[in-house]
């Protein structure tokens, strides 16, 4: 049996990972957007911006999956009803 405090912990932390997923999308639309706005100079710096802000879409986005993937296809009904 799943407590409360367990559901709402994991609740919490699939947010904070879509928060962070947001993030890192945003942060790749930040660095386009000023590599194109500084008239394509400066290449080096928004691409490594880009780069951090990809990983860290890339990382939130696969450990959200894995949480997801883990509540449909567990099998077991506490897990399902805890979501």
């Amino acid at each position: 049996m799943v407590s409360e405090n367990t559901t709402l912990f994991r609740s919490i932390r699939r947010w904070l990972l879509v928060v962070a997923f947001s993030l890192g999308i945003g942060i790749v639309v930040l660095a386009d957007t000023g590599y194109m706005l500084s008239g394509y100079q400066d290449g080096p710096i928004f691409a490594a911006a880009g780069i951090a802000g990809g990983i860290v879409a890339l990382v939130a986005g696969l450990r959200l999956l894995g949480s997801v993937w883990r509540v449909v296809f567990d099998g077991s009904k506490s897990q399902r009803d805890s979501v």
